[in-house]
């Protein structure tokens, strides 16, 4: 289950990441639609924490460092496309675009690496 939703929300974000850096290419500024597929994005990552919060909370048998790891990542997952969404705010030329991919990507890494570290440090 973990694993799929983690691999849910890289794929996501990664198709959206694409759409953004294609849009930038090509000199758009970013959309409405850009900023609607971003809230649709961060409700996915939103699910995939409140999953792996409740799973730490009722599975248990981590060491402290994993269980800080994982909310350390959980917490950078909620907050990048929320700060490169202010940032692309600011920035209304196709540069905003590029910020918004860079989001896009930072968060199917960190969504990667919670699911890495999941996974590893297992009951």
């Amino acid at each position: 289950m973990i694993v799929g939703l983690t691999f849910a929300v890289l794929a996501l974000a990664l198709a959206w990441a694409l759409w953004c850096a294609v849009s930038a290419i090509v000199g758009q500024a970013p959309t409405i639609r850009h900023r609607i597929g971003l809230l649709v994005l961060e409700a996915v990552a939103l699910v995939q924490a409140l999953v792996l919060v409740v799973g730490l909370v009722v599975v248990g048998g981590r060491t402290t460092g994993a269980v800080v790891e994982i909310v350390g990542y959980l917490i950078a997952t909620l907050v990048v496309l929320p700060i490169g969404a202010a940032l692309a705010h600011g920035e209304r030329t196709r540069y905003g675009s590029v910020v918004l991919a860079v989001a896009g990507v930072t968060l199917a890494v960190l969504s990667l690496r919670t699911g890495q570290v999941w996974t590893v440090t297992g009951a």
